[in-house]
């Protein structure tokens, strides 16, 4: 089974513009995500003591590494956008489909932290889910855009091949073959 398609990108844009509007929203996104980690990684780590958290310190370079890792991914997918190059979407997939799956596994954990404390209000963290939960479809629909959209490059590549593959006809002059 693969990757529905799309012909359309929200009903009413076509391939190219959702993927150039994905390709910069996610950039944008990427970028807000890569200054807070940058930020919590110079300032959260202090304790109240002055001491630095080893723990946290890790937790916000890694979150940092990915955010800029899918700054690039975004980057390249706009490129791939602008330069028809049907490569270049591969890697912001792969990575948002991992990033997608991550979060869709976080907030499945989540409901079921929240469902086990039934006890207490826990509107922070149901808010928290219901954003990844959010991010998480969203993050299919673009995925299935940008697939569509890979298709429809290499598509459009194999029929220019196939038109300047083909030779041109000479009929065979039957006069010269005598049986």
């Amino acid at each position: 089974m693969g990757v529905p398609m799309v012909k359309k990108c929200c009903f009413c844009a076509n391939l190219h513009t959702g993927t150039l509007i994905i390709g910069y929203l996610s950039s944008i996104w990427a970028l807000l995500e890569l200054a807070v980690y940058c930020l919590l990684v110079t300032l959260a780590p202090l304790g109240k003591d002055g001491n630095v958290s080893v723990h946290k310190l890790v937790l916000y370079i890694t979150a940092a590494s990915v955010s800029g890792t899918h700054l690039i991914c975004s980057i390249l997918l706009i490129v791939a956008a602008y330069k028809k190059l049907a490569s270049l979407t591969l890697p912001w997939t792969i990575v948002t489909g991992i990033m997608t799956a991550i979060f869709f596994l976080m907030s499945l954990t989540g409901i079921s932290l929240v469902m086990q404390d039934s006890g207490t209000l826990l509107e922070v963290e149901i808010i928290i889910i219901v954003v990844h939960l959010g991010r998480s479809f969203i993050s299919v629909y673009c995925i299935i855009v940008v697939h569509s959209r890979h298709k429809q490059i290499m598509y459009e590549e194999d029929e220019v091949q196939f038109q300047h593959s083909a030779r041109l006809y000479h009929s065979v002059k039957t006069d010269d073959h005598v049986l």
